[in-house]
Parts: C-alpha cells; structure tokens; sequence
C-alpha cells in the first residue's frame, strides 16, 4: 500500500493546489474597498488604494490593474496618468494576444483562470475610446483623433481572429464615429469639416443598423451635427441626410460658429459584473462532469435620467439639456460574452472530458496494481477535485461605467456657471452637481463630463460662492452668523444674508452684512483702515 498512499498524496496534494490557484484568480477581495471609494466620489482614494494592493491583483492580473488605474484617474480628472494607465493597458493586451504556449495549456488541463487575462473583445475598445476622451480633455485632438481611429481597425482586426459563425456582433461603434465627427470639426479646415461629415454619416448607419438591438436611438446631438455638415458639403448630402430627418430644423454650421457648443458627457452606473453558472452532467460509473461557464449580470442603478444646466453669469438666463444614451456598454458586454458563449461551452466541455478519462485511467491503474478500494478511492478523490477545479473566468474590468450618456448646450459666448441634475425612476431629484464655471467664445466646443459616482460636489441645493478680499496682509475672515469657519476664497454658501468679520494684525477690525443668491460668485474687497491710519 505504499505506492497506493503515495500516489493518492500526491493526487490529492495537487488537487488541493490546482484549488488554492484557481481560488486566487481575481483581485476580488480588493473590489468591495474600491467600489465604495467609488461610491463616495473619492477616485483619488481609490486611485492610491489600487496602487497600494498592486501585488494583490498577481501577475495573471496585470491587464486589469491598469485598467482600474486608468478608469479611476479619468474618473479623477487626472488625464496624464489615465493615459499612462491605458497606454500601458493596450500594449499588455496587444501582448498578451501572442500568449504563451505554455500557459494557455493550462487553461486546458486546469481552468481559464490559470493564464494571465487578456480582456474581452469590447474591453480592448474601450481603452482606445477612454484614451481619446483623456486626450480631448487635455485639449490634445489630434492625440485624440489617433485613438478613436484605431476603434474601426481594432474591430475588423478582432473579428478576423473568428470564423463567420462565430464573429461578435459588435462590430461597429457608432459613438465612437460620432466622437470622432466632433473632434474632426474642432480642426476646421475643409478637409476636418469633410471627416466630419463623413464621420457622422457613418454614426447615423452604425445606430440604425447596430444599435438599434440594443433599444439605443441615435443622439439628437448626432442628428443636428450631421444636418449642419451635410449642409456645408452640399446640396445632395443635405437631401441625403435629412432623409431621416425630413422636419427637424438645425442651425447651419455658419449660425453654430457664432454660439458656444457644450457637450456633457455622464458616465452612469457600473459596467456588469460576470457570475458563475453550472451545470453538473452524469456520466457512466459514477462520475459526475461539471460544465462552468461566465455570464454578466446587470448592477441597478440609482440614476434614470439627468439634464445638463448652465447659468449665465451676465444675465442669469438658465439653458437645459437632457442627456441621452449614446454608448450602452452594459449591453454591449453581455452580448460580446454570449457571442463567445459558444467557444467558452466547446473548451470546459473537452477539458472536463478529458479530466474524465484522467480519473478513469487512474481508477484503473491503481485498481490493476492496489486492489478495488484503492482504485475507488481515486475515483472519490479525483472526481471531487475535477469539479472543484473547474471554475469560470469571472475576471472582467469592473471600474467601467456601465454606459454613456450625451447632452449638447448651444449658447452665446459668455462667463456661465454648469451643473448637472440626476433624477431616479419616479423622477425625483436626487442631486445637482456643481460643474464649476466657464468662459466660452464664439465657436468653442468644449466637453464637461462627470460619473454617476461624483459625489464631491453634490449639492442638495444649489448654492453661491463668496470670495473676500482685502489689501491688508495675513487678513482673517470669519462668518459670524454660522457654524462652518471660512477656510477658502469660493467657499461655497446657501442663499441668504451672511455677517462677515475682517480682520488683520495692525488693522481696525471690519463686520459687514452681504447677501448671496442662488448660483452667484460674489465677490467683496474689504479696504481695512491700518490703526492709527486713514481708511
């Protein structure tokens, strides 16, 4: 019995690592913490927590620690270290495409958690999509532009990897196109207007014929866009285009130059996250197959709609604009995994096939050279170890929001002050978001984006700023009649009449009253008499 015990040792010592590794697959004990920085709004937090636990995530999960370092410093407004992030991202993926030999064999032996993730399909979009958006932000559009082009070849590229019947469904990305049309009219030359142009032309194909399974209408902001170039380039692209919109009145690209175009952008909800399914299937003597596979499954979200605000700060006149879906990654994920379903079902069927035929030939050994029990304590053994080493992949890039919303304000130029309202399903208003201010020009287009999860500056109300200055040197400002202590020019108050005392070692001490409206940047100087001086 001493080769039977040492072989059933080893057997079951290697079970018990091959559990221990598939165990360790994911970074998931890391989420709860990053999810509920990200829940306050605190992307900075998360940002150094991620960074902290970098040895947590392994080296099978590198992709996925860039990802969430790239989505939290985009979320965080730091675009240098996004575009590190992602950059890096890409080419790991672009590496990792060229996998090893060796370890893809032990996704046959053991399970797909045992090589390093290399990201779905429409992850790999989604860095160039967050990696043009970083560099618009940034004001760097041609760095931008460079980005969003790679999306098309990127798609092709994917889809070539597949024979027809088992292509993604995902092969175009309208928003993508219409991302681009607004970036190719910030360069204004007629050849940017013509990629404009072309560009939108080829959103309105992608919505129609690609998202509509999704219940994703074209953006109204795409509909006015493309009328405007289709204009400029002509009469015939005009009747082509307003085919599909044969009474909607646009301005012409001449009337759009002489306003200010604000495109909001809302990052709403969490990307889906991936859950395990199975499914257990008898086989002869005894033995039990198990089939596991991911799917996604959808995360609730608070927010149903929102509307982006600005205030003129000249004549406090308000605009309005609702945001609309324009890029449903949710749907997108889930569809892009069920194409791969079929892929995913084909590999966990012949791997655990031929674990079954380990186990039996196993059996059979140990039964030919032990005796009968110790053959079926092997089989005990080995198919128990067999089930529980078969385990889904359920790695994804869960800092993803879970889709993309657009809203367009057309103004004049002037200084205004931006917000945002989120409401829930019922319509009531959850919060305003402070935006800050602007100074906008004619022909300027600008973007303003924010998440679902920014929750620094919420605001029940929407309030003022009071700034206060004085000439007098290391001048302390207090407000008497509240609690908070004025600790920054453009602290931000409720509406009403506030007392505010001035002083300064040197100087006679100034109380004066003030009142702040709704939204306003009221700004004071205090000229304090020195003592014994003149005021």
């Amino acid at each position: 019995m001493v080769i039977a015990d040492n072989k059933l040792l080893i057997l079951i010592i290697s079970g018990f690592l091959v559990a221990a590794l598939a165990g360790c697959a994911t970074p998931r004990h890391l989420y709860p913490t990053v999810e509920r920085l990200n829940a306050e709004g605190d992307f900075a937090g998360a940002c150094y927590y991620v960074e902290e636990h970098a040895k947590d995530y392994g080296k099978r999960n590198r992709l996925l620690y860039e990802l969430d370092r790239g989505m939290l410093y985009f979320a965080a407004g730091d675009y240098p270290d996004a575009i590190e992030a992602f950059t890096e991202a890409e080419r790991l993926m672009e590496k990792l495409y060229t996998i090893s030999l060796s370890n893809e064999a032990t996704t046959w032996v053991i399970n797909d958690n045992m090589a390093p993730y290399r990201g779905e399909d429409f992850e790999s979009v989604m860095v160039n999509l967050f990696l043009a958006l970083s560099y618009a932000n940034l004001g760097q559009i041609e760095d931008a532009l460079v980005e969003v082009r790679k999306i098309d070849s990127k798609l092709a590229a994917i889809n070539l990897q597949y024979d027809e019947a088992h292509k993604n469904a995902y092969r175009e990305d309208p928003f993508a196109r219409l991302l681009m049309g607004i970036l190719y009219e910030m360069g204004r030359t007629n050849t940017d207007l013509n990629d404009a142009y072309i560009s939108y032309h080829l959103a309105l194909k992608g919505y129609e014929s690609e998202y509509s399974r999704y219940g994703t209408a074209f953006p109204g902001v795409l509909a006015e866009n493309a009328l405007s170039l289709a204009e400029f380039m002509g009469e015939e692209q005009l009747q082509l285009v307003r085919q599909n919109f044969p009474h909607l009145q646009h301005p012409s690209l001449a009337e759009r130059r002489e306003l200010a175009e604000v495109y909001g952008l809302h990052f709403n909800g969490r990307a889906p996250v991936k859950m395990e399914e199975q499914i257990f299937l008898p086989l002869t003597g005894g033995y039990i197959a198990n089939v596991a596979f991911p799917r996604y499954q959808r995360i609730p979200e608070q927010i149903a709609e929102a509307s982006l605000h600005a205030r003129s700060l000249e004549d406090n006149h308000v605009y309005q604009s609702e945001f609309v879906l324009a890029e449903p990654i949710d749907s997108i994920a889930i569809e892009n995994l069920e194409n791969r379903q079929a892929r995913i079902l084909a590999k966990t069927t012949i791997r655990a096939t031929a674990k079954f035929l380990a186990v039996k030939i196993g059996e059979a050994m140990m039964q030919t050279e032990e005796g009968i029990l110790p053959g079926l304590i092997v089989a005990g053994v080995g198919n128990l170890l067999v089930i529980t080493s078969e385990q889904a992949d359920l790695r994804s890039w869960r800092t993803l929001p879970a889709e993309i919303l657009i809203s367009k304000l057309t103004i004049p130029p002037g200084s205004y002050r931006f917000w945002a309202e989120r409401t829930d399903n019922s319509g009531s208003l959850i919060n305003r978001l402070d935006l800050g201010t602007r100074q906008l020009q004619a022909g300027d287009m600008v973007f303003l984006q924010f998440t679902s999860r920014s929750s620094g500056t919420f605001l029940e109300e929407y309030r003022g700023r009071l700034f206060v200055n004085t000439t007098a040197p290391d001048a302390m400002v207090r407000v008497l009649n509240i609690g908070p202590r004025f600790h920054q020019q453009g602290m931000r108050l409720e509406p009403g009449k506030y007392n505010l005392e001035i002083s300064a070692p040197g100087y006679e001490t100034e109380i004066i009253w003030t009142e702040l409206s709704a939204g306003e940047d009221k700004k004071i100087t205090v000229d304090l008499r020195e003592i014994g001086g003149e005021k």
